[in-house]
């Protein structure tokens, strides 16, 4: 018999036996051990029809998507009341996790109930100090601390320590950029933290007290691996602390590497390692009249990657040729050439020196002075790498339009020979002879043939298609196209499907011509079959070659300490939160003697190539998929593990 209008009231319960300390609270609600209150609720609270609770049920679950495994919630009721006299406070903790339907936005279990009410004061916003609350509980600190606490003393030196790590601004106009950056002002009061504990601890130590290990957040005594860049001062040390460090985990490398991402990630590598192969190994057989090319480069990449990936310190980087190596090889064969000088023999004495100098420079840890370089340094050397695959591809391009220039007339060689027997004879007589005029291609010194048409203009056309295909294909994994997955595999599998779509239609114009990669045809063997063979033996040049061998093997040795270990260090970054350590001294020494193994079979010099080991540790991170709407994803582990890039290896 009630109206609609109570119908929509609801009895509101207030325990009396709530106590906060306050005699006048205790005062206000001694009268009845129960103080019932009725309290009218706007006509839209809650939606009653069911087409708003399937809507709100579909977007909540999109949320709870987001929200890790195992969480709690805290609830934070805060309102302004006439019947009460003084504002009244609950912070509860209940034992255990309970759902409770409808009173938060998903359906998680509530641990945590504050409650404040109060009437109209005007030194009090009820509804800042609700915000107020929710941002001490959503503060990690806090809240372990709230989890732990035992009574209210407790919990108010919490939020003391909350408000002295806190950095509050006055109202007004700030210009942004007077303001300092939230890193700078956490690294400085960090800072002032760690020298304040410092200076206890040792005051305590001075009164004899005994002074536990200050520990991390996760509650370790120690970091999970030492510093690599310290120094033992010992014969070999920073090796074999890189061993003795690193090699443990080898048995959780192979398990952690068999998961579906870790598969993904080595069929991504393995278009980008081979296409990089291919493209490396045709310029060097172009810069080195095809001593060293397509078949060695491959071989190279392969063999390399397989020893690398097994012993290496650090298994996620990428190994094989890069453009630094291939300009040395470059220099060192036209030197070779000018001083009639066997080149790939010569290579191999600096294969044996780089050798040397790999183990020498690691016994004095010499990987240490990495630590010199700065981000300066990085950035400088990743442009370097940049420029030379830029100024390759443009210097091919243009050496196309070099060998195929616009002409106004495409005339061929005229060649003429006599009709064969089966041909008419012209005139009366046998010296009346009909010739046939047949226009063959022009060909240059190396029978490549010169003066197409259309050559030129159909590179540029297969050039900038390969790079807008996988430039906006690496762009649609940001859009909201399609699904995520469909997304991410388009974006990372961009450059491969680029050059499949460029190369099936260079295949269905084949009345255009262009120069195809020159590959050894009927089985692997070496580029110049006629010239080598797979061993290259260490004689046949002067002896004094055999020791001026080691000014080239320094300078090679140069590229290979920057490329790996500017390489390790942009993987080893702490914001890529790596738990397995890393092994500077060991992975420069295991590139030095696979260089030796290059030397003997005239193969291309080996390091770790940046960029592919850059992308192939992008493959392999996981990003979070439980942070809030809105919130940027943010790094959860790398799967550091060796079966990926083995793999990489063993389908090249």
């Amino acid at each position: 018999n009630l109206s609609e209008a109570e119908k929509r009231k609801v009895s509101f319960s207030i325990d009396g036996s709530i106590k906060n300390g306050d005699p006048s609270h205790d005062a206000l609600l001694k009268s009845n051990d129960k103080q019932q209150t009725i309290i009218d609720m706007k006509d839209d609270a809650y939606p009653f029809n069911t087409s708003n609770d399937d809507i709100r049920k579909a977007h909540n679950d999109a949320i709870l998507k987001k929200i890790p495994i195992g969480a709690q919630g805290s609830t934070v009721l805060v309102g302004e009341v006439d019947f009460l006299e003084q504002p009244a406070i609950a912070f509860i903790r209940l034992a255990e996790g309970i759902v409770i339907p409808s009173l938060i936005e998903v359906d998680i279990p509530v641990r945590f109930i504050f409650l404040l009410l109060g009437p109209k004061l005007p030194n009090i916003d009820y509804h800042e100090v609700g915000r107020s609350i929710s941002t001490l509980m959503a503060n990690q600190q806090f809240h372990n601390i709230a989890y732990k606490a035992e009574n209210r003393k407790e919990l108010l030196s919490a939020i003391n320590e909350f408000l002295d790590d806190s950095i509050v601004l006055p109202p007004g106009d700030w210009e942004r950029q007077a303001l300092l950056p939230i890193e700078e002002i956490k690294a400085k009061s960090e800072a002032i933290k760690r020298r304040k504990e410092n200076a206890l601890r040792k005051a305590q130590e001075a009164q004899g007290i005994i002074v536990k290990p200050l520990l991390s957040q996760d509650g370790d005594k120690k970091p999970p691996f030492d510093d690599p860049l310290e120094r033992t001062c010992r014969p070999w040390g920073g090796l074999i602390r890189d061993l003795k460090r690193r090699y443990p985990f080898y048995k959780s490398d192979i398990v952690d590497g068999l998961n579906s991402q870790c598969v993904a990630a080595a069929i991504f590598m393995y278009f980008a390692a081979v296409s990089g192969a291919i493209a490396f190994g045709g310029l060097t057989g172009d810069k080195t009249e095809n001593l060293i090319g397509i078949s060695e480069t491959l071989l190279c990449t392969s063999i390399g990657g397989i020893i690398f990936a097994l012993t290496s310190a650090q298994p996620i980087l990428i190994v094989g040729t890069t453009g630094a190596l291939l300009l040395f090889d470059e220099s060192l064969f036209e030197f070779c050439k000018s001083m009639n000088i066997p080149f790939l023999t010569t290579r191999v004495f600096i294969g044996l020196w780089l050798g040397v100098l790999g183990v020498l420079i690691a016994s004095f840890e010499g990987s240490v002075l990495v630590k010199l370089f700065t981000r300066f340094t990085e950035d400088i050397f990743s442009t370097l790498i940049v420029l030379l695959y830029i100024m390759e591809s443009m210097m091919n391009l243009f050496a196309a339009y070099g060998k195929h220039p616009l002409l106004p007339d495409y005339c061929m060689n005229a060649v003429t020979f006599p009709l064969g027997q089966n041909d008419t004879f012209i005139g009366d007589n046998s010296t009346d002879v009909s010739v046939d005029v047949v226009k063959i291609p022009m060909k240059d010194a190396h029978g490549n043939p010169i003066n197409q048409p259309n050559t030129a203009l159909f590179c540029t056309v297969l050039t900038i298609g390969t790079f807008a295909i996988a430039y906006y294909l690496r762009m649609f994994r940001n859009s909201q196209f399609l699904g995520r997955s469909a997304r991410r595999a388009l974006g990372d599998f961009g450059v491969p499907i680029a050059i499949v779509i460029m190369v099936s239609v260079d295949y269905v114009i084949p009345a255009t011509y262009t120069e195809k990669l020159n590959v050894p045809i009927g089985g692997l063997k070496p580029s110049s079959a006629e010239l080598r063979g797979w061993f290259i033996p260490p004689s046949g040049i002067p002896v004094w070659i055999m020791f001026a061998s080691i000014v080239p093997a320094m300078l090679v040795y140069i590229l290979l300490f920057m490329e790996t270990q500017i390489s390790e260090l942009i993987i080893s970054k702490p914001e890529r939160k790596l738990k397995k350590g890393t092994g500077l001294h060991l992975d420069i020494v295991i590139i030095c003697l696979i260089n030796i193994l290059c030397g003997f079979l005239g193969f291309p010099w080996m390091c770790v190539a940046a960029v592919r080991s850059i992308v192939h540790t992008s493959a392999l991170t996981v990003m979070s998929r439980t942070h809030a709407p809105g919130e940027k994803p943010h790094l959860i582990e790398v799967k550091e593990q060796r079966m990926s890039a083995l793999f990489v290896a063993l389908f090249i």
